[in-house]
């Protein structure tokens, strides 16, 4: 009687525990969840104009074609679903929705691999890094690849080690299909693919042949786009990014410190001092340091020798899979070591980084875990501060659209951060249609940006916005020297006097600077 009594506080204990652990669990999904909404509504800048140009100005058979060709190096899944998901509504938000619902669900996806590798409190610990982490929260609300190709190869990862349990066909078969769909998504999940795979070979010499077979499938589902492959390899793209961003021990050290902890974007705002910050910083530094130290002591009270479980070697291998991958590939051919291509090994890195703090003791290990949790934490909250977000073009162009008539000419020179094209991210906010004259780059709007593309001279620019029959004219700029930005055009545009300024914050400033003849009378507003 007393064994029975014994075996079922043992297991109301441990359902408690079940509850309090899934308790925990959907908190720190919903703050995850919120603070990628925080920042999903933001302009649309960078890479993700070529996404919206692809899917609001072509049907689903046009964005695949489209994509096919050199104008992308990426291949068409991730495109396809934003195309499905702006079907309700082009705005930023359903663009983002397919990386927003992927960054969601990254974070219990963490947690059931961890469940796997590290251990329960591990697993817990890294799902709230991965709730919390800036790098994290910035690719979930970007309408790129990234966040899609990261899940499914975790959702790869998680078929693939049910099957290696349960040797069942259809996990087999799951496994090979999120595999297909990771590669279709983004390539460069093929660095987490391969350690997997590597893994599996080694660690289970067992499945080798049903492992094999599963890939062979995902590498007969991928075929008919291997055109499409070739296209991008040979893009010029490839080369314009290497120039961007060269492989060097620079580049390398500021893409790991980007990465891991701090923001995808390097400006003059977003350094590791500004996010996630001194305070940050030295709590994770302390944190890892505490960590560090007991395991220290661990090793020395425990004389056994180590063994690195199989488990955890694929928690290894898959952290270091992009870093080594992309340092591989940039060494012998395009450079594609810097932070968004590392995505794939994020969720590794948190699961890692989670073992380390959790294997000290108790006491310790609490100290450690309170303190890089925190650290991520105040990360997290700086990517709410307006120095932080997107550049603000949304703002830029409600204000044009509200304040500018037909007459009205309006100059982009915002248009200098344009990647890929061919739309800017003035032109992918404003609602009204405007009179507008790019400066520094193409007027086309058929294709992406091409160095070969003709530019308008500066004084051409200048020639056709100032003629009579225009009325006022609106800059909006995003030159980082605000300063220069304004005294620049009050000279190019002399004798039109600037009459308003308005300036919009974020990691790149925006403003929009209104001329028109007389007097002048300039009234400056910071916005936002």
């Amino acid at each position: 009687m007393t064994a029975v009594a014994t075996a079922g506080s043992a297991g109301r204990s441990a359902s408690r525990a079940g509850l309090a652990t899934a308790a925990v669990l959907v908190f720190l999904t919903a703050i995850g969840a919120l603070l990628r909404l925080a920042v999903a509504g933001q302009s649309l800048f960078g890479d993700e104009l070529s996404t919206y140009w692809i899917v609001s100005t072509h049907d689903l058979g046009g964005v695949i074609a489209v994509v096919h060709d050199e104008i992308e190096i990426t291949p068409p899944l991730s495109f396809v679903l934003s195309w499905l998901t702006t079907r309700i509504g082009l705005t930023p938000e359903l663009l983002r929705a397919p990386s927003l619902l992927a960054g969601v669900a990254a974070i219990p996806l963490v947690y059931l691999i961890g469940v796997r590798t590290v251990g329960r409190a591990a697993a817990l610990v890294a799902a709230a890094i991965t709730a919390l982490a800036p790098f994290m929260i910035y690719y979930s609300a970007e309408a790129r690849a990234y966040e899609p190709m990261l899940v499914l190869v975790l959702l790869s990862t998680l078929a693939l080690m049910t099957a290696l349990r349960d040797d069942r066909a259809r996990w087999w078969i799951a496994y090979g299909a999120c595999t297909c769909a990771a590669v279709y998504t983004h390539y460069t999940s093929v660095f987490g693919l391969a350690a997997q795979l590597a893994w599996v070979l080694v660690a289970f010499p067992e499945a080798r042949r049903r492992a094999l077979l599963a890939n062979a499938g995902a590498v007969v589902g991928f075929l008919p786009w291997l055109g499409g492959m070739f296209n991008d390899f040979s893009s010029p793209d490839s080369r314009i990014l290497t120039l961007l961003a060269p492989f060097t021990p620079h580049n390398v050290r500021l893409s790991v410190e980007h990465w891991s902890i701090g923001f995808p974007y390097v400006t003059p705002t977003t350094e590791l001092r500004d996010l996630p910050g001194v305070v940050a910083l030295l709590a994770l530094a302390l944190g890892l340091a505490s960590a560090l130290v007991a395991l220290v002591g661990r090793s020395f009270i425990d004389t056994a020798r180590p063994r690195l479980d199989r488990r955890l070697a694929l928690v290894v291998a898959m952290a270091l899979a992009a870093p080594i991958g992309a340092a591989l590939v940039s060494a012998v051919g395009s450079d594609l070591f810097v932070a968004r291509n590392l995505a794939v090994s994020w969720p590794w890195f948190a699961l890692l980084l989670a073992a380390l703090l959790c294997g000290g003791g108790s006491r310790v290990r609490f100290a450690a875990v309170g303190l890089v949790i925190a650290g991520f934490a105040v990360g997290a909250a700086k990517t709410l501060d307006a120095d932080v977000r997107r550049p603000d073009y949304g703002a830029a162009a409600a204000f044009v659209d509200r304040a500018a008539s037909s007459r009205d000419v309006v100059l982009d020179h915002a248009a200098l951060f344009v990647a890929p094209g061919p739309l800017t991210g003035l032109d992918a906010a404003l609602r009204r249609r405007h009179q507008i004259i790019r400066v520094g780059v193409s007027e086309q709007r058929e294709h992406n940006f091409r160095p070969g593309d003709p530019v308008l001279p500066l004084e051409e620019v200048v020639r056709r916005a100032t003629q009579p029959s225009r009325g006022r004219i609106f800059v909006v700029s995003s030159e980082s020297g605000f300063a220069a930005s304004t005294d620049f055009w009050d000279q190019q545009l002399a004798p039109r006097r600037r009459l308003e300024t308005r300036s919009f914050p974020g990691f790149i400033r925006l403003a929009v600077l209104v001329y028109a003849d007389g007097a002048p009378i300039v009234r400056e507003r910071a916005s936002g």
